[in-house]
């Protein structure tokens, strides 16, 4: 109930949703689609419950063909096995060991992110770099842009190797051109 500037009651817009009747599904690959659906979930949700509260999970769930599926956080039997000898089975040192495995992939991450970053930079400069070339109009003449449609076998061998040197080359005059701008500030 909600009240008007009146004081007099109105009755809401509450509807109540209505769900169709629940029924077994009877073709067995639909069924068989709906429980590997519903299993998804429920295992997505229980390791998500597991990471997002820091709690250990095990969940069990036996189809109607009586076959067993598991899925548990940090490790499912290890979980089991807590909880029927009250003992935690998952040791310091494996503990570790995983902690150790992940801060080693979030450094690779990290490294991996950093180069990116260098090789877009990079990108960036050479593009500004063609951008500029394009404008003066200096770029039609240059010997990287030439058709490599005619070459044949050595002579593209030999244009790559070029086209490395010039890299290599720009690449260096580039880093040059930094450190002296930084020791100059």
């Amino acid at each position: 109930m909600a009240f008007d500037g009146n004081n007099n009651a109105t009755k809401l817009n509450t509807r109540k949703r209505k769900f169709g009747e629940i029924k077994k599904a009877e073709k067995s690959n639909k069924f068989q689609m709906m429980f590997s659906n519903c299993i998804l979930g429920l295992f997505n949700k229980a390791t998500e419950l597991s990471v997002l509260c820091k709690a250990k999970t095990a969940l069990i769930i036996t189809s109607p063909n009586n076959e067993l599926y598991t899925c548990g956080y940090p490790n499912c039997d290890a979980i089991i096995q807590q909880f029927l000898t009250g003992k935690d089975t998952i040791e310091d040192s494996e503990r570790k060991k995983q902690e150790e495995i992940v801060e080693t992939l979030r450094l690779e991450y990290e490294a991996i992110g950093d180069k990116l970053k260098k090789l877009l930079e990079e990108e960036k400069n050479w593009q500004a770099i063609n951008d500029e070339a394009e404008k003066s109009g200096s770029i039609s003449s240059c010997w990287w842009n030439d058709p490599i449609d005619d070459m044949d076998l050595q002579s593209l061998e030999e244009f790559k190797i070029s086209l490395e040197k010039l890299r290599l080359n720009l690449g260096s005059a580039n880093d040059e051109k930094k450190l002296m701008s930084t020791l100059r500030s």
